[in-house]
């Protein structure tokens, strides 16, 4: 029914059109163009979207360019150091205590102040060793008037001995004369035997006085300051005074007080740690590298320490020494390798950094983390001059001789 109605229609088509107008395909329909069709309202969004892909792409581009150009800018900067983040600041630490017992009197400091040198941190009750000192100066008194007494028990014995010797002179005289005489027959036997043992006799009190001198000397000792008595008590007044001096604890260095908890009438043993005092000079980074960058690591290097106390604040430091063995040598336990198990594992090792007393002014608390770089390069280069060196134009930048405080930290190991 449709098909026939079509055909007739068509037919009167090709009739109407003198036959120049083809049919078209059966079942297909044909559309006749209009001569001034509008324009695809579709093909400009085509061309935005082409326009935008092409700007994304070469902002991608851009991007990738530049992050490779900072890359290898930032690997020539960390280049020049030798960087790690196992480090940690250390100083010297002092036990104080009493080299002597007693009760504590005073206690003038709080924890954790800061204190000098020759300070007084604390005082102990000072009677008994006054008392000391007292009865050692009492003892001295009398060694003195002992040796004063034994010196003039030589003088009374060196007279006795002039007497004797005198009066042994004397009966010698006598019985040289009685002998002239007996030549002569004027003088009886019996005188003159009388005469010879008076000589003896004086000869034999001579003897005993000398003896008595040699015994005073002996019990007088050394003249003066070296009498061994003398010089007793005065080693006994010398100790009592030293422990009266110690009643008073003085600062050894400057530094801090740490655990300082000590109170007025607290008793105290002799050597007896009571609290810990940290230096605030001379502090050193214990910076733990690893074994295989120790051949890049010279003495006499200079480093910057970034304390993570003050953030971005870096620390001037050189190093002074590199340990004799790696960490788990010096271990309670150390690892024992020879077994069928065992794994290799790169050791640290500790390398000693000394800080410049000029940059320790601030309080750096040991212990805490910091990040070390050593400078391989005596004249290193900042980060941007390693940047724009990478193309050639570091001359830019004016040479500092040193990284800036604000470049990026060189690579951790």
């Amino acid at each position: 029914m449709s098909q026939a109605t079509k055909e007739p229609t068509s037919k009167s088509l090709d009739d109407s059109t003198g036959g120049n107008v083809k049919s078209a395909p059966q079942g297909i329909e044909t559309t006749p163009s209009a001569p001034n069709s509008p324009p695809n309202p579709s093909a400009p969004s085509l061309t935005k979207k082409t326009n935008a892909s092409r700007i994304r792409l070469i902002i991608l581009l851009i991007i990738l360019l530049l992050g490779v150009w900072l890359g290898l800018g930032y690997l020539h900067y960390s280049d020049q150091y030798l960087a790690t983040d196992d480090s940690f600041v250390n100083a010297h630490q002092v036990q104080i205590g009493a080299e002597v017992s007693g009760q504590i009197q005073s206690v003038p400091w709080q924890n954790n102040q800061e204190v000098r040198r020759g300070d007084v941190l604390f005082k102990l009750d000072p009677t008994p060793y006054q008392v000391a000192v007292d009865t050692a100066k009492a003892a001295l008194s009398a060694a003195v008037r002992e040796q004063d007494s034994a010196m003039a028990a030589i003088q009374t014995a060196e007279a006795g001995l002039q007497q004797r010797i005198a009066q042994a002179q004397l009966a010698a005289e006598q019985l040289r004369r009685l002998v002239n005489i007996n030549n002569k027959q004027f003088v009886s036997a019996q005188d003159l035997s009388n005469a010879k043992s008076a000589v003896a006799v004086a000869d034999a009190a001579v003897n005993q006085a000398r003896a008595a001198l040699t015994q005073a000397q002996a019990q007088a000792g050394a003249v003066g300051n070296q009498n061994d008595r003398i010089k007793s008590a005065e080693a006994l007044l010398a100790g009592a005074q030293y422990n009266l001096s110690k009643t008073t604890i003085l600062a050894p260095m400057t530094g801090r007080l740490a655990n300082y908890t000590i109170e007025p009438g607290q008793p105290v043993n002799a050597n007896q740690p009571l609290f810990s005092m940290v230096a605030t000079q001379q502090l050193w980074v214990d910076a733990n590298f690893k074994e295989t960058e120790l051949a890049q690591v010279k003495l006499g290097a200079s480093a910057e320490i970034d304390s993570d106390v003050y953030g971005k604040q870096v620390f001037k430091g050189k190093v002074t020494s590199i340990a004799a063995g790696a960490g788990t040598a010096f271990s309670l336990l150390p690892p024992q390798n020879a077994t069928g198990n065992w794994v290799k594992v790169t050791q640290r090792v500790p390398v000693r950094i000394t800080l410049d007393d000029t940059d320790t002014d601030k309080l750096l608390p040991i212990g805490t983390s910091a990040t070390t770089r050593i400078l391989l390069t005596p004249h290193p280069k900042s980060f941007w001059q390693s940047v724009l060196g990478v193309i050639g134009l570091a001359g830019l930048l004016d040479e500092d001789g040193g990284a800036p405080h604000n470049a990026p930290p060189a690579k951790n190991s």
